[in-house]
C-alpha cells in the first residue's frame, strides 16, 4: 500500500501557511490601524489607551500556566513552528520584519522586543486565537504546539544578535510579573 505524500498535519500546516502569505493584502485592509510603537505591538482593543496601546489577551488568560518545560527539545520544536509559520510576518529574527508583513498596518508584533516582557499565557492567547491580520493558529497547532511556540519567543530574551534591546524597545521592564495586565483593557 502507497503511503501519502503529505500527512494530514502537514498539509494542514503548509495550506495555513499558504493562506496566510497569500492572505495577507486581503487581511490587511481589515486590520486596524489604530497604533503601533516601537515595541510592535500593533494597536489597542480599547478606546481609552489609544495610540501605542498594548494587544493585551482577555483578563485571566496572561496567568494560564505553561504546561510544557521550556527545556531545549521544546524551545527547538517551537523553533520549528515559527519558522514554518511566524516568521513569513515576524522575520526570521523575530523583529517584526517579515517580507509578507511589510505591507501591513499594523506591523507585525517585534517579537524579540516583547521576549520576557510578557507572560507565557499571554502569548499563548494570542497565538491561538490571532487578531487582524494575524491568523489563530488553534485550528492548526495542538495546544503543546503553541507552548513549544511560546516557549521559543520567550527565549528569544537570551539572544543578544540582532541589536536586541527589548527594555528601550519594549517600553517596560523584562520580567513578565511585574507587567501590570490589570491596567489594560480587556
Amino acid at each position: 500500500m502507497k503511503q501519502p505524500l503529505f500527512k494530514a498535519q502537514t498539509f494542514g500546516l503548509l495550506f495555513a501557511f499558504l493562506f496566510t502569505v497569500v492572505g495577507l493584502a486581503t487581511l490587511s485592509a481589515t486590520a486596524s490601524a489604530e497604533g503601533n510603537h516601537k515595541g510592535g505591538h500593533g494597536d489597542s482593543h480599547g478606546d481609552d489607551h489609544g495610540k501605542g496601546a498594548h494587544w493585551m489577551s482577555p483578563a485571566g488568560e496572561a496567568e494560564k500556566p505553561n504546561s510544557i518545560k521550556a527545556d531545549a527539545a521544546s524551545i527547538e520544536r517551537g523553533k520549528k513552528h515559527y519558522a514554518t509559520l511566524c516568521a513569513a510576518c515576524h522575520g526570521a529574527a523575530a523583529m517584526g520584519d517579515g517580507v509578507a508583513g511589510a505591507s501591513l498596518d499594523p506591523k507585525p508584533t517585534n517579537l524579540k522586543a516583547m521576549s520576557g516582557g510578557h507572560p507565557d499565557g499571554d502569548f499563548a492567547w494570542k497565538i491561538a486565537n490571532g487578531r487582524g491580520a494575524m491568523p489563530a493558529w488553534k485550528s492548526v497547532l495542538k495546544e503543546n504546539q503553541i507552548w513549544d511556540l511560546v516557549n521559543f519567543i520567550q527565549d528569544l530574551k537570551n539572544d543578544s544578535s540582532n541589536g536586541n534591546n527589548n527594555e528601550n524597545e519594549h517600553g517596560h521592564d523584562k520580567k513578565p510579573d511585574k507587567h501590570n495586565h490589570e491596567k489594560h483593557t480587556h
